[in-house]
């Protein structure tokens, strides 16, 4: 990626848009990583430079991946925000074993399927219990106990179409019901459970397999903060190797080189250490890259690497959603190449499912998989060569929904009154207090006592979009990708842009016409 172009907080501040002030961070300068796995992978496979995250905060991304459905038809999202009305701000969006998803579908057509790493689909298949918090790891009772809580919860995948399960985290680490001592984010832990998997695979047998690998970093961006005054901001190198969310290990894991390694590598190559990080996530990929080349698998299994969400813009619907994604199937799709056909995780279950030529079942609340989706597949194997499988896309979170085409996007913000009155009020405070806005279009106002977190909106969203409070926006991503101009902004002659806008208005309420909730003016 040309990360002067990428809309991410690097390509913000490449670009010269953050000035240093307190509450803008320096956001990765330098902003190198030290990545050569990824790098091999995306000369032998295929580079997307348009794939979207259509709803960008981790759960409803996970779940729309999974599912090929949005994440606004969540049942444990409807149960608490009835179809009919509005959508919530809240968008923890469950999948329940009732749901089909992709790996039910791919298990029942006779796949082996796995998981290992980060759900945080609900707690539903937890069995962590508040006693659990209490112990103490290191006596071996109590760290049975919480081994079995893991093993327990692994178990419980099989209802949502997981075979396999190993090194499960719940949720985000701080949420899981466990001693403090073992609430680490643990790549090499996550690793080994998919060494475990791969090495119950085998080139010569006839079942094919499907792995779900979630990774719980990078999070907090990609340093750990509380080690950088006065510290190498690595300070994940020197953590317990034998601690992890699923009790302390008899040993630590050894599939990934030396953390102290990690340092050396990257310092050797002039990077600063909080990048050191990325350089631990590429030994990720290269373990699996070397497991599936030992099993004989390579050859013929479909590889990819995507993220859940930028931390620019999260919980909005801006090019927050753009993210890196390269896929590698040798042989089949074409390597060293890139496209920017515009499409998104709805879309990943329906290619999946045509690739292994199985039709899209429903779970028992009815939907299919692959609902909301289209299949990629041509696309990805000769792309250039045949029609774009989308001309549009949806994007949906909290009081927000955009259109995305290849080169327009049409941002539309529609709140409830309650939260219309909040903004309205809010605003009046910012300009009499002359301070920034604390509520934004998700509702909720932002702790103004907690400086360092975030010194406008929740996220920040104020600060890198300066139209983010405008109710209709419109952006032409060739020219404007970090969204900084709202063409139809009020008080702006919109010209020409007037119908383009209200072409991309009516494209969304084709979108919306299926989904269960209300968009104001925009649904019946």
């Amino acid at each position: 990626y040309d990360l002067a172009k990428f809309p991410s907080h690097t390509g913000m501040r490449q670009q010269g848009f953050y000035n240093g002030k307190k509450d803008q961070g320096d956001y990765f300068d330098p902003p190198r990583f030290l990545m050569p796995n990824l790098e091999r992978l995306a000369s032998e496979g295929l580079v997307l430079d348009r794939f979207y995250i259509t709803s960008p905060i981790c759960t409803p991304s996970r779940y729309t991946t999974l599912t090929g459905r949005y994440a606004s038809r969540s049942k444990s999202f409807q149960n608490r925000q009835p179809a009919g009305g509005p959508a919530s701000v809240d968008w923890s969006t469950g999948l329940q074993p009732s749901e089909a998803n992709v790996a039910k579908a791919l298990r029942d057509a006779g796949y082996a399927t796995g998981i290992v790493g980060k759900w945080h689909l609900g707690h539903g298949v937890s069995k962590y219990t508040d006693d659990l918090k209490k112990l103490d790891p290191l006596k071996p009772e109590d760290n049975a106990r919480i081994r079995a809580a893991q093993q327990g919860t692994c178990d419980a995948f099989g209802a949502l179409g997981f075979d396999f399960a190993q090194s499960i985290y719940v949720s985000n680490v701080g949420s899981i019901k466990i001693p403090s001592m073992l609430k680490r984010e643990h790549l090499g832990w996550v690793t080994q459970g998919a060494m475990n998997f791969l090495d119950q695979q085998d080139a010569d047998d006839d079942q094919p397999f499907f792995l779900y690998m979630s990774l719980p970093l990078p999070h907090a961006q990609y340093y750990d903060q509380r080690n950088r005054s006065g510290g190498s901001g690595a300070g994940w190198v020197h953590r317990d190797p034998r601690a992890t969310p699923g009790g302390y290990l008899d040993e630590a894991p050894t599939v990934l080189p030396p953390r102290e390694d990690v340092l050396r590598r990257v310092r050797d190559a002039g990077l600063p250490d909080v990048n050191a990080m990325a350089t631990r996530l590429d030994d990720v990929l290269g373990a699996v890259m070397a497991k599936l080349e030992e099993r004989g698998l390579a050859e013929n299994t479909v590889l990819i690497v995507t993220s859940d969400h930028q931390s620019r813009g999260k919980n909005t619907v801006y090019e927050s959603g753009r993210v890196p994604f390269v896929v590698r199937w040798p042989g089949r799709i074409p390597a060293g190449q890139r496209s920017d056909m515009v499409c998104g995780n709805v879309d990943l279950p329906n290619t999946f499912l045509e690739w292994a030529g199985v039709d899209a079942p429903a779970g028992d609340s009815g939907d299919p998989v692959g609902l909301d989706g289209v299949s990629l597949a041509e696309g990805l194997m000769r792309p250039g060569a045949s029609p774009a499988p989308r001309d549009a896309l949806l994007l949906e979170c909290m009081y927000t929904r955009a259109v995305v085409t290849d080169r327009w996007k049409m941002v539309a913000g529609r709140a409830p009154d309650a939260v219309d009155q909040l903004m309205a009020e809010d605003a009046l405070r910012a300009k009499r207090e002359q301070t920034r806005r604390y509520v934004g279009w998700d509702g909720r106002t932002n702790d103004r006592f907690k400086p360092g977190f975030s010194y406008g909106v929740i996220m920040d969203s104020d600060r890198d979009f300066p139209h983010y409070f405008d109710p209709d926006q419109l952006y032409d991503l060739h020219t404007d990708p970090f969204e900084q101009h709202n063409l139809v902004a009020p008080g702006r002659q919109a010209g020409e842009h007037a119908e383009r806008l209200s072409a991309l208005q009516q494209r969304l309420r084709g979108f919306l016409k299926t989904l269960p909730h209300t968009f104001e003016e925009f649904t019946p």
